[in-house]
């Protein structure tokens, strides 16, 4: 895959074998284009919620909320948010691709398909994606700044240079910028939520008691 605006005439060879082109690349299930935008990855993570509502449709003839409630969270959302951190939305309208997904869901339990998306929501006890991909943000920053992975990522949130702000000890700095649009940028879109969190909150003794606060 070529990432550069290079004459595409060019081939590359190993070892006197040239290799393949390609316009998307996937590893660790992340899809990621030459131009380094997602929309190939949600389109595939849309795709397999589909299929998986599809199979839920042909395998129950009835579906209330608390079996909607046992079998979405386990078979189709896994799919929406696998790998949202790396393979962040860039528009909006990879956000509302993924979103339908779950208004589509949410309309197949027995009774709800007249309501409104957010009140099916609150019927379920569910959350909307939005809420769940800053919630996934949080858990990383939590985890980068307590040395919780298995690679040094603590480069990606830098500690604030001031002294003055109000607020809990680990504020971080948010960058300035680089050839990515700042807004999706992992560092950049999580410094706020992570900022405005309480003492309490980013004290947290592990991650399990990060998420229930």
């Amino acid at each position: 895959m070529q990432l550069n605006n290079h004459d595409e005439s060019y081939h590359y060879t190993i070892c006197g074998f040239v290799l393949p082109k390609v316009k998307n690349y996937k590893d660790l299930g992340v899809i990621l284009g030459s131009d380094l935008k997602t929309i190939s990855h949600c389109e595939a993570a849309a795709a397999k919620g589909y299929r998986v509502l599809r199979s839920i449709l042909k395998s129950f003839q009835y579906l209330d909320d608390e079996m909607f409630k046992l079998l979405y969270p386990i078979h189709v959302r896994p799919h929406l948010e696998y790998g949202i951190q790396a393979a962040r939305l860039c528009f909006k309208y990879e956000a509302d691709m993924l979103g339908r997904v779950q208004r589509r869901g949410t309309k197949m339990v027995k009774g709800l398909s007249d309501l409104s998306y957010e009140d099916r929501l609150r019927h379920l006890n569910l959350l909307p994606l939005s809420y769940l991909r800053i919630r996934g943000d949080l858990i990383l920053a939590y985890r980068i700044l307590k040395d919780d992975l298995n690679i040094n990522m603590s480069y990606l949130l830098l500690p604030s240079r001031s002294d003055h702000l109000r607020g809990h000890s680990k504020k971080v700095q948010k960058p300035k910028s680089n050839h990515l649009r700042l807004e999706f940028r992992f560092s950049y879109r999580v410094g706020n939520y992570w900022n405005s969190l309480s003492e309490r909150v980013i004290s947290a003794p592990s991650v399990h008691i990060f998420k229930t606060r």
